[in-house]
């Protein structure tokens, strides 16, 4: 048999005597790394969305949408307003917290008018008579440095006078 290299002991290196605890280290570390997918399996890293209600006697209000999101992610918010009664001019007004670093893909139906007012970004959809709905579904993307938790609130009014407001937020992983 040959005599073994410099530097190498039989004990140490074939019996691995003394590193008892190395093969329970390195297995800790694995599952750490394994725990990163399997969290995002079970959805805690977002996408799933949740509804958020309001309603007075003009109209109800409704907004879909995730509330835990990753950056690079493409998502659907759904807006729906049901008349109770005649609204003159219609207009959703979004928190700032909608629309910082993040990317609009689309606006489905493309509001009349668009504005801003104290931060919040206005859409105006003119006239909806009483009975009826109006959906709006906006598709955003969250740009991939985008970390933070903030407020997104959506407001319905008619013209100034508020009919209704969500409050909602939202977090956003790396």
């Amino acid at each position: 048999m040959t005599d073994t290299p410099d530097g190498i002991t039989l004990k140490r290196n074939r019996d691995l005597q003394g590193r008892a605890r190395a093969p329970w280290l390195r297995r800790a570390l694995l599952g750490c790394v394994a725990a990163v997918p399997a969290l995002a399996l079970f959805n805690v890293f977002g996408q799933d969305p949740s509804t958020t209600s309001a309603a007075s006697p003009s109209a109800s209000l409704s907004v879909t949408a995730p509330t835990r999101l990753r950056g690079g992610l493409i998502f659907q918010v759904r807006v729906k307003v049901v008349a109770h009664r005649e609204i003159k001019q219609l207009q959703l007004a979004f928190d700032e917290g909608w629309w910082e670093s993040m990317s609009v893909n689309s606006i489905e139906p493309q509001p009349s008018n668009e504005t801003s007012h104290d931060g919040q970004v206005v859409l105006g959809y003119g006239s909806l008579p009483a009975g009826k709905t109006l959906i709006c579904w906006i598709y955003f993307q969250v740009n991939p440095t985008n970390v933070a938790e903030r407020r997104e609130d959506v407001a319905l009014q008619d013209g100034a006078r508020l009919l209704a407001r969500v409050h909602r937020s939202l977090t956003i992983f790396p």
